[in-house]
């Protein structure tokens, strides 16, 4: 049985599902969940037991898919301990074990206001309730930023975002070079609003961090890309249970740091599964237990213009197949010219 298991379920069938997990057959408990659609249905009530949590919800329209909403699901096994779930000054978790799933969202107001300051202040309050929980290290940390790439004060708001990261993982344990979290950073569509969410995952022991030979360590992007550089791994993996599970950053057509093939979506994802391939054999030589292959990977793709769907989705079916699980998303990537943006997960027993 998986000790940490994702899955992404329609909005119409959650119930369903719910109680399949609990079923005796099954014994699996919900550790997370996030609502992914748009905002008309990002209201809509969740099944008993669930909806008192207030999962975070994020305003990002599905694609290609007969459903309202995607529901991103973390479970974990029923068997062991009941999962624990609470606050810690503003920030929500579900507990189990060495695991925590936490979240919180910072309102528009506060954004508006002064992002940087926002951003930096969330992220302080998010790391303090890991160490007050025992969970000190975050492996994956997912960011949705209104108006991503609008400009405040005649800056962009993303680099503005990512100063006030950096400054806030400079104050705390998880240091920029040690540790740095697999992570994503999205913007909702053109009129879709909505505040600064964050959540992630974390555990009592780190993750190791993994690097793209073909790219550049986002940390260490030159000044033209903003006066802080954005704070994460390309990807981690984790021992988590008796499993090592791999995250994979949202990943886009970058090669070093300068992104390619511009205006070319087609062009964009295949160079953005070129990167992925290239971490899925650094995975192979740090961790050469495993045959870590990228047709095992459950893929969240991003897309910026809804059009484009069709011309991305042919070219991850010509690379991949048909079988591997493909959830897609209408958003803006954090930069103007990147059309599209790939995040991937997968697990291997130890």
């Amino acid at each position: 049985m998986s000790h940490l298991q994702l899955d992404y379920i329609a909005l119409e069938a959650l119930d369903q599902w719910v109680q399949a997990l609990e079923s005796k057959e099954t014994q699996r408990q919900v550790l997370g969940m996030t609502v992914f659609g748009a905002p008309e249905v990002l209201n809509v009530a969740l099944p008993v037991g669930l909806d008192a949590r207030a999962w975070p919800r994020v305003a990002l329209p599905v694609l290609g898919h007969d459903t309202a909403a995607w529901v991103e699901v973390w479970s974990v096994p029923a068997g062991a301990a009941a999962v624990e779930h609470g606050e810690v000054a503003g920030v929500a978790y579900v507990r189990f074990a060495e695991l925590v799933f936490a979240w919180l969202a910072t309102p528009l107001l506060s954004l508006d206001q002064g992002l940087e300051q926002a951003t930096q202040q969330t992220y302080d309050a998010l790391f303090n309730a890991l160490d007050q929980l025992g969970c000190p290290h975050p492996l994956r940390c997912w960011n949705y930023l209104p108006d991503i790439l609008g400009a405040q004060q005649g800056e962009e708001r993303y680099r503005i975002f990512n100063v006030g990261r950096h400054t806030s993982f400079l104050s705390h344990a998880a240091m920029i070079e040690r540790h740095p979290p697999a992570a994503c950073a999205l913007g909702h569509p053109e009129g879709l609003g909505g505040p600064l969410t964050v959540y992630a995952l974390a555990s009592a022991k780190p993750a190791q961090p993994i690097e793209n030979p073909r790219q550049m360590s986002a940390y260490r992007y030159p000044p033209r890309y903003g006066s802080r550089s954005p704070t994460f791994s390309r990807a981690a993996v984790a021992p988590i249970g008796d499993e090592e599970i791999a995250f994979i950053s949202g990943t886009a057509s970058i090669v070093g740091h300068e992104t390619q093939h511009l205006n070319d979506v087609r062009a964009q994802t295949h160079e953005t599964l070129n990167n992925i391939e290239s971490l899925m054999e650094r995975f192979r030589v740090e961790r050469p237990a495993h045959d870590w292959q990228a047709a095992d990977l459950q893929l969240k793709v991003y897309v910026r213009d809804a059009a484009d769907l069709p011309l991305v989705r042919q070219v991850i079916e010509q690379r991949l197949g048909t079988a591997v699980p493909c959830f897609y998303l209408q958003a803006v990537v954090c930069r103007p010219d990147l059309l599209v943006e790939i995040e991937a997960t997968t697990a291997r027993s130890q």
